[in-house]
């Protein structure tokens, strides 16, 4: 009868308590995790356009994708990527037929793409970033970053690139003008130049200066040149005969590019809070959507307990609220002057490790003041940073091992084919190697492999007498003990993996894996762009 009655208790106890979502055991599901911060709709926007149709085009390289908006709302109307023959897209321009032209800025392509669903892509050289079309339906490009260089294409994508100018350097957004010149910034010069293209020798001519780092220009209906600079997130009016400058409107982030509609409603895109805006009539920039993760790589825990996320060109920390309490944005500063691209940053007692293979930078951060306090831009292509005993070491993506970056040579691990994820307890490091699927304990008594097999693993941490491995290719997060090598799922049903651009490293976005002090698990998801937060 005892049995009976607590059998009929216990169920009653069952029936009466609501379901519990939180998770309290391992493995843990990705699909009922709390978030830290928030994903975005987009995936970091670039160019712009608004087409015949009324709608507003926006490129994405990171996103690997172009999204179609609503002018009025922002709601994504449609999303054209890979399936229709569109990769990592820079900038993008429409032909009054609704044919969508576009630039692919790593893999070094132009794109077209036609009403009826077909599509052509031309080579034209690493670094292809603005687009545009004449009046006439001239289309033209220029090269940025990875390359020098004006070209005018054929709009079919047939006949040869014919170069304008070699060797003109940081073009970047362009539009034609009312008087046939072609307008566009000079992104390392802080000045607006014009180029007559059918001059016997094409040359830049200076018609405004003082911006910071200008990114694109449009003119609207009126014949009035309007511009972006990246670096100080403003929409600027531009008197192209004085020379005059007028400041429209001014945000904390960056800005990449911009466009008129038929109405002369201004669009812009804020890139590093990964958001499309529009200038109302009063000269305040509207918000289309949130902000939000843009490429959200590594993650840390900094000593103050504040959750750290490297998301591309902005580094963010998050305490109790969705929105960051610090950002950090890459606006394309001088060495020690600004935080640059980061894919991904480590706690370093009170300061921050970080590294990107973009910027080719590994930076020592103070978040206090944002100070830089290191800043390496010597190595081949930084994947990944962490302090290593009394060292800072990298895992170098173009060379294949990790390496002290304040002495290169002094090589720690090498004969890998991607280095990417790293951890360390002060005398033993951890290293993954992606492609192979191998994990290494790099000791002073020598190198081990301590798994392999592993699914394409990224981002390492250790969480007391084990190894936390974000697995991208089984969409899980594994723990290896260390005593044993015994393996266990810790967390399951992640997206990872799930963006691979064209010219970029085959990893595509880093996904990392932090432990708080107080056991709490962070990993970052790019097919979902989120940071998950999973209790203990």
């Amino acid at each position: 009868m005892r049995f009976v009655v607590a059998l009929l208790t216990a169920l009653a106890l069952v029936m009466a308590t609501p379901a519990i979502a939180k998770q309290k055991s391992e493995p843990f599901d990705a699909a009922k995790a709390t978030t830290i911060g928030r994903s975005s709709v987009l995936n970091g926007p670039n160019g712009l356009y608004v087409g015949p149709d009324g709608n507003v085009y926006v490129a994405s390289v990171v996103g690997d994708e172009i999204t179609v908006h609503d002018p009025d709302n922002g709601k994504v109307l449609d999303r054209i990527g890979p399936e229709r023959g569109v990769h990592g897209p820079d900038d993008i321009v429409i032909a009054p037929d609704g044919t969508i032209y576009w630039t692919e800025i790593l893999g070094g392509s132009v794109g077209m793409l036609k009403p009826d669903g077909s599509f052509r892509t031309q080579f034209v050289g690493p670094g292809v970033n603005p687009i545009t079309l004449s009046d006439d339906g001239r289309l033209f490009v220029a090269r940025d970053f990875l390359g020098d260089g004006l070209y005018e294409l054929d709009p079919e994508l047939l006949a040869p690139p014919t170069v304008i100018i070699p060797d003109l350097v940081g073009f970047n957004g362009m539009d034609f003008g009312p008087d046939g010149y072609l307008y566009g910034p000079l992104f390392f010069g802080g000045a607006i130049a014009r180029i007559d293209v059918d001059a016997a020798v094409p040359a830049p001519e200076v018609v405004a200066t003082g911006f910071r780092v200008p990114a694109a220009v449009a003119f609207n209906s009126a014949g009035e040149l309007h511009a972006v600079d990246f670096a100080e997130g403003q929409v600027v009016k531009v008197d192209v005969a004085s020379g005059d400058l007028e400041v429209l409107a001014d945000i904390e982030g960056i800005l990449d590019n911009l466009a008129f509609d038929a109405h002369d409603r201004l669009f812009t895109t804020a890139f590093g809070d990964s958001q499309l805006l529009t200038l109302n009539p009063g000269g305040q920039l509207r918000e289309l959507d949130q902000e939000g993760f843009m490429a959200p790589g590594g993650v840390a825990v900094g000593a103050d307990g504040t959750v750290w996320v490297a998301d591309f060109f902005t580094l963010r920390g998050f305490g109790s609220s969705r929105n960051p309490h610090t950002s950090f944005y890459d606006r394309f500063d001088p060495p020690f002057a600004g935080t640059a691209t980061a894919n991904t940053v480590a706690a370093d007692g009170a300061n921050l490790i970080t590294s990107g293979w973009f910027s080719n930078a590994v930076q020592v951060v103070d978040p206090a003041s944002g100070a830089i306090l290191d800043d390496i831009r010597t190595l081949a292509a930084p994947l990944n940073a962490i302090r290593h005993g009394d060292r800072i070491v990298a895992a170098q993506g173009l060379a294949g091992n990790v390496v002290n970056v304040a002495e290169p040579t002094d090589v720690l691990v090498g004969g890998l084919a991607l280095p990417l994820g790293l951890a360390s307890d002060g005398e033993t490091l951890f290293v993954s190697d992606w492609a192979f699927g191998n994990v290494w304990a790099v000791a002073d008594s020598g190198t081990e492999l301590l798994a392999f097999g592993l699914a394409q693993p990224e981002g390492l941490a250790l969480d007391g007498d084990r190894l936390l491995v974000v697995e991208e290719g089984a969409d899980r997060v594994v723990a290896i003990d260390l005593t044993s090598g015994a393996m266990s799922t810790v967390v399951e049903g992640l997206q990872v993996g799930s963006r691979v651009v064209p010219g970029s490293f085959p990893h595509g976005i880093f996904n990392g894996v932090a432990v708080g002090a107080d056991g709490t698990i962070y990993v970052t998801d790019d097919g979902t762009n989120a940071v998950y937060e999973f209790k203990r």
